[in-house]
């Protein structure tokens, strides 16, 4: 995996920031999923201390404010970050920037979670991401991400296979027609569960829908 890749998917969501929450797909379906997912959300709540991974605009860093004392977001975009601190208003959370193929947990937290950021990963990098998010999951902790499984139709139109390294792209553009390159994987839910079984956590995944999941993962005490 070329780093410039990486930083082409980070560039193209800073630059994209103010077109996010209105370019985003709000479909029907979509708002049913991710109802799902707050649901289901809420069940492994009220815990003491959160931390969200890749929080973009803030959408589910809201959703999760009521459900913890102390949030803590990331996002290697400071423009995202921005629009996330008006998004919460006065709201007591945390923000910080980070790389998170460079980020590594200082503490450890009752909830882990990040929303349409494991298809960013590239396979390259999953089992070492997935262990630096282990490492900030206390024992009897939770660790949740919402993401896609399959491709929704507009991905399918915009995918580009790198058969060598096993990678999926996607392009993407920008209302000016700027046009990026970014990570796009759908992974197996069975290979992510192997990876969390491994590192000590016992996974439960819910299909949403014919496109995302919900996985939650709770870390064994020690």
């Amino acid at each position: 995996m070329d780093q410039h890749i990486l930083d082409e998917q980070t560039t193209y969501y800073r630059q994209m920031a103010q077109e996010y929450d209105e370019t985003t797909g709000q479909t029907e379906d979509l708002q049913r999923a991710f109802a799902r997912a707050r649901d289901l959300l809420q069940q492994h709540a009220p815990v003491e201390q959160i931390l969200e991974l890749a929080c973009g605009t803030g959408t589910w860093t809201r959703a999760l404010l009521p459900l913890g004392r102390e949030l803590t977001a990331i996002d290697a975009s400071p423009e995202m970050l921005s629009l996330a601190r008006q998004k919460v208003g006065n709201a007591l959370v945390q923000f910080q920037q980070a790389d998170l193929f460079q980020w590594q947990p200082r503490q450890q937290y009752d909830l882990v979670f990040f929303a349409n950021w494991l298809s960013h990963v590239p396979p390259q990098r999953l089992d070492a991401f997935l262990g630096t998010v282990a490492r900030a999951v206390r024992p009897g902790g939770s660790l949740v991400m919402v993401d896609q499984y399959a491709p929704m139709q507009e991905d399918r139109e915009i995918l580009v296979r790198d058969a060598e390294e096993g990678a999926i792209y996607a392009k993407r553009s920008l209302l000016n027609g700027q046009t990026f390159l970014i990570v796009k994987v759908f992974y197996d839910l069975q290979i992510i569960e192997n990876l969390l079984d491994a590192l000590d956590f016992t996974v439960t995944v819910h299909k949403l829908d014919d496109i995302f999941f919900f996985l939650h993962a709770r870390r064994k005490a020690s």
